[in-house]
């Protein structure tokens, strides 16, 4: 397995951790709601490539859904399934050892209905290669699921969130940023870069919405953990999400797409 593999496997407990914070919180149910609104009718065949653990695909399967993992991860996978058995859901999820750009390989026939790639674009080097191999198992007329960091947000989440203003003026011209989480380099793309690779992929862009536009901008982390306040963020993100301008400015992105 790869350097990164390791940085994900070593770090699994600060991401586990990471996943139980109000702003994670409020990051899956917009996620989730953004996808209702785009699903048809189950149940559904869906891939999550770089899944990791799960957060973004279990949902699914409690769904009645059927979901498959794909992650060069070994802690990652063993997590998302002890995740599927305390939940009874073995039945409906399966995990898969590999490399994320190897999903073409791996899965040659077209047949799921959806295929999630969620917080894994910051940490590839050929994008486009990837959404390719993204797209050979994906049924023509399926949904295609993207999110990642947005690049315009770098300066606010350095001047706001570390208080760092040199740093944030250097971001103004720099794509890379620093993953704390995992302690690796991320190469970070905005919403309508991403819209562009998609199409010339061969996908019809959707709907592109902002996740989490002001959340990580406002106040202080403490806060955040107040229900009250916790509650009255997610009801504004809700809000923002699909609004222009606002979104543009959003830490991260979801962009869904669909196969022609």
């Amino acid at each position: 397995m790869t350097t990164q593999a390791n940085a994900f496997d070593s770090h699994i407990e600060q991401w586990i951790k990471e996943q139980e914070m109000p702003w994670s919180v409020i990051r899956r149910n917009l996620t989730q709601a953004n996808l209702a609104k785009h699903l048809g009718p189950g149940p559904l065949c869906i891939l999550d490539a770089g899944g990791g653990n799960g957060p973004d695909s279990i949902p699914f399967a409690r769904q009645g859904h059927f979901v498959e993992i794909v992650d060069y991860s070994e802690q990652m996978l063993a997590d998302a399934v002890r995740r599927a058995k305390q939940a009874d859901l073995q039945d409906r999820l399966a995990v898969h050892q590999a490399n994320v750009q190897d999903v073409g390989s791996l899965f040659p026939d077209a047949h799921f209905d959806v295929v999630l790639c969620h917080n894994v674009l910051q940490y590839i080097e050929d994008v486009p290669a990837l959404l390719k191999s993204l797209l050979l198992p994906l049924k023509t007329g399926g949904l295609m699921s993207l999110i990642s960091i947005n690049r315009y947000s770098q300066p606010y989440h350095a001047a706001f969130l570390r208080s760092d203003l040199a740093e944030a003026l250097s971001q103004l011209e720099s794509r890379q940023t620093k993953a704390f989480t995992f302690d690796t380099l991320m190469t970070n793309y905005s919403a309508d870069e991403v819209c562009l690779m998609l199409e010339n992929a061969g996908c019809q862009v959707e709907k592109d919405y902002g996740l989490r536009c002001l959340c990580d901008y406002w106040g202080n982390n403490d806060r955040k953990f107040d229900p009250a306040i916790a509650e009255q963020l997610e009801r504004l993100e809700f809000a923002l999400m699909d609004r222009y301008p606002y979104k543009l400015l959003a830490r991260f992105y979801q962009v869904i797409a669909r196969k022609r």
